[in-house]
């Protein structure tokens, strides 16, 4: 069936407004080799990389997992990677592998919060004083059997493992602070059905901290 001249007109001035409301496009894209080639992309390209990261993953997955994983803002996914790449090591890494990674931290779902610890945005923060050993102890909702890990974020790659229990608490191996204003963590979540979540917990340690800014000089 052939469309009228004038109704193809008015469904294409249609088209042309709605997508003024959206400043970039979620159009799926091939992965880059390297977070340096990821680098040299637009603002628009790199965001069809997340897309298509985020899809690539949704399809591996079953269930409520992939319907999680779908759900994953395409624009969050994106801060994270461009995050990810700004540090040099990491631009010799493939796309893929880091995508794989960070992905987890915009995934809608399952939820992880941590006793004491502040939601700060873009991490927890836990103030406390680097003498005192560091236990991290929580929830992960929806409530359900799971197991729950932690890496330092730069440093080290052992991994500390701990339960999640039916009704979703959490507790983690006790864990020694270096003697640094921040020692931030990888919480990472995994209680089935839901999609894998991780989050960044950072403790201040307030024994670290200069306690105030520094004298004026005299006037």
């Amino acid at each position: 069936m052939r469309v009228p001249i004038a109704t193809a007109l008015v469904l294409a001035a249609v088209g042309v407004v709605s997508g003024c409301g959206h400043r970039e496009a979620e159009a799926p894209s091939a992965l880059p080799p390297s977070g340096a080639a990821y680098r040299a992309l637009t603002d628009g390209q790199r965001l069809g990389v997340a897309a298509s990261c985020r899809d690539r993953a949704a399809a591996r997955a079953d269930g409520v997992a992939a319907e999680q994983i779908g759900r994953a803002d395409p624009r969050a996914l994106r801060d994270q990677l461009d995050l990810a790449f700004t540090i040099i090591r990491n631009q010799r890494r493939p796309v893929a592998k880091v995508c794989e990674e960070t992905l987890p931290f915009v995934t809608p779902g399952l939820s992880l919060r941590f006793e004491g610890a502040k939601d700060s945005g873009d991490a927890f923060t836990f103030e406390t004083n680097s003498y005192e050993p560091l236990t991290i102890r929580g929830a992960a909702s929806p409530a359900r059997a799971g197991t729950v890990t932690v890496r330092r974020e730069h440093g080290s790659t052992k991994t500390y493992r701990g339960r999640i229990g039916k009704d979703g608490r959490l507790v983690l191996p006790t864990l020694r602070l270096r003697k640094a204003a921040s020692n931030t963590f990888i919480v990472s979540g995994d209680a089935p059905p839901s999609a894998p979540r991780r989050a960044y917990f950072s403790a201040i340690c307030l024994d670290c901290l200069a306690g105030g800014p520094p004298p004026s000089s005299a006037q």
